[in-house]
């Protein structure tokens, strides 16, 4: 039976770079996002903000001495993903979205593994009689591209937040209400405009706040 290798495929113009040989290991990094939000004067509250990104690392080995080739032909192809290749209206120019595959299709299990190549550094270890390199380490790490689906349905949707009305409890701050509210404390501008409060640190336990509709 043929060994699979892992392929890493441009998702903007479709080209496939499978590696030379397998890597031994590699390692998946994933993440929750927690942050500290004052409750009252003696404490603060850890409130969960989501879910990160996970991210794949590994290192990859190239060796063209039998080959009689620059190694660097097939690191290159690598090292072009970082490249600003694609204008994507919504988000500018940016680096191709790629795809990892290697094995049997599971996304729960890691592959295929939608991404963006976060690093890459690459270490030459042999050289021909001319000085061309012909044996490569190579060590990468992927950003996953797009949030679990769960992360996803949390997510804030466009016309999802009507207006509304809300008591403040003891302790609470524009902030922590901000990010109660729409899981973003950076908005509390919109509360303190929206209720013409000068001072956002200053409120009262039991004041009604209008909340503004986010469109």
């Amino acid at each position: 039976m043929a060994i699979e290798k892992l392929l890493i495929e441009n998702l903007e113009n479709k080209d496939k770079i499978y590696v030379l040989f397998n890597p031994t290991e590699y390692t998946f990094e994933d993440a929750s996002k927690w942050q500290d939000y004052p409750a009252n004067a003696h404490k603060s509250e850890l409130q969960y903000t989501g879910g990160d990104r996970k991210r794949l690392s590994m290192e990859l080995f190239y060796d063209t001495y039998e080959m009689k080739e620059d190694v660097r032909l097939y690191t290159g192809k690598l090292s072009q993903l970082l490249v600003v290749t694609t204008n994507n209206n919504n988000k500018g120019a940016q680096p191709p979205t790629l795809q990892l595959s290697w094995g049997k299709a599971n996304p729960d299990l890691g592959f295929p593994f939608k991404c963006v190549l976060e690093s890459l550094k690459q270490q030459f270890t042999l050289f021909d009689t001319d000085g061309t390199p012909v044996r490569a380490k190579v060590s990468v790490a992927f950003k996953e591209y797009e949030l679990p689906k769960e992360e996803q349905q949390k997510a804030p949707r466009r016309g999802s937040y009507p207006e509304q009305t809300y008591t403040v409890r003891e302790g609470e701050t524009l902030s922590s209400i901000a990010a109660g509210l729409w899981n973003d404390p950076l908005k509390w501008r919109l509360l303190a405009d929206a209720n013409r409060i000068r001072n956002p640190r200053i409120l009262k336990a039991g004041q009604s706040l209008l909340v503004p509709a986010i469109k």
